[in-house]
């Protein structure tokens, strides 16, 4: 009988095991089901521009509170402003003006006329004196052939020419025969920038003896980045700036050149200034205001904006010492002014001085009465 009974409670025991289990999971399963992470991304903070932000009031300050932290206001207007880019530059010679002097022959310096740097030559000017054996050989053939035949003459004169022999040395050789030292003159006028020669040197072909450069006229290079090259206004007038002028000079925006430094992330833009009287020197580190197209928009003062890092603020001034913040959507920055793109319209009254003790007010008013905050209006 006892063993009966036992079988018995073990059968009871299996039969009702399921039951419990499914009891355990129907337990776990009426506990709110745990969210699941999503991919979705996130939904950006409501952005109702024309109104109260989260957490804001409302505010109101009286008359004599408003004279005594110096509360001001302004007006939002349409306008259209023009503005400049400020940017680094650097003084460079004109390079349709700069000329680079080399001798096409192996030889020595017989006599230099142009002994300095910085000293004005004009085109034609004598620079130096060359002596070179095989310049000398050429000139023998080409007396020679004065001689025999019209056709070799030309040939050899061909020859000396090529070679930068000036027309009237070639007459002196038709005259008065081959000369030792040939005379070699100034390509262009201009100011002698670079010299590597002297008296007695020994020159080849890839020497370069002379830089000769027409300063009347300069190239500023500015560097500007390249979210603000499509604004700059081609053909405007710049304003340049150097160490030791007192009155910035004009340079006209002649030229956007067409690659972006990779490391600066600027482009080049090239600017034409008149230098009579030479106060832009070459290498000079310069400063540019570039002028950019005229912007149209709502505008207020920069300082009616308070920018959070996470939005921009403005406090439009109602009637009766009442304060409203508004959440504004803001665009560019022209001249100490800054553009409303939503949220604020023409004629709009705002806050531009004591604004963030009317801010700290704000806050404070919207976390203590919620109701009086986003919600409320």
């Amino acid at each position: 009988m006892k063993l009966v009974s036992l079988v018995v409670l073990v059968a009871l025991v299996a039969l009702a095991s399921p039951a419990i289990r499914a009891q355990d999971h129907g337990g776990h399963g009426s506990h709110p089901a745990e969210p699941k992470p999503s991919s979705a991304p996130q939904t950006p903070p409501d952005r109702a521009w024309g109104r109260a932000p989260p957490g804001y009031a409302e505010i109101e300050i009286s008359a004599d509170r408003q004279q005594l932290i110096g509360l001001k206001v302004a007006e939002a207007k349409l306008e259209k402003l023009s503005a400049t880019i400020r940017a680094s530059a650097v003084v460079q010679p004109d390079e349709t003006k700069d000329a680079h002097v080399h001798s096409k022959l192996m030889g020595w310096v017989a006599k230099l006329h142009a002994n300095t740097v910085g000293q004005r030559v004009k085109e034609g000017e004598p620079l130096y004196a060359l002596y070179s054996q095989e310049l000398f050989a050429a000139q023998n053939e080409y007396v020679r052939a004065l001689k025999s035949s019209p056709e070799l003459a030309e040939a050899a004169a061909t020859r000396l020419r090529l070679w930068g022999v000036p027309e009237d040395q070639l007459r002196l050789i038709q005259r008065e025969g081959p000369r030792q030292n040939i005379l070699f003159r100034a390509p262009r006028s201009g100011t002698i920038i670079e010299k590597n020669l002297l008296e007695g040197h020994y020159v080849e072909p890839d020497m370069m003896l002379f830089r000769i450069t027409d300063l009347s006229t300069v190239w500023v290079l500015a560097e500007v980045y390249e979210f603000e090259v499509n604004r700059v206004a081609l053909g405007g007038v710049a304003a340049i700036s150097v160490q030791g002028v007192l009155e910035p000079l004009a340079a006209k925006v002649d030229y956007v050149y067409p690659t972006l430094n990779p490391e600066t992330r600027t482009v080049r833009i090239r600017l034409v200034a008149t230098n009579g009287q030479g106060l832009l020197r070459p290498g000079s580190f310069a400063t540019a205001e570039l002028p950019v197209r005229a912007v149209e928009g709502v505008f207020v003062p920069e300082e009616a904006v308070i920018d959070t890092g996470e939005r921009q603020v403005v406090y439009e001034a109602l009637q009766n010492g009442r304060f409203r913040p508004i959440l504004v959507s803001v665009g560019r920055r022209v001249s100490g002014r800054i553009e409303i793109l939503e949220g604020l319209s023409a004629g709009t009254q705002v806050v531009v001085s004591a604004q963030f003790l009317v801010d700290s007010e704000s806050r404070l008013r919207g976390v203590s009465e919620p109701g009086r905050g986003h919600g409320a209006h």
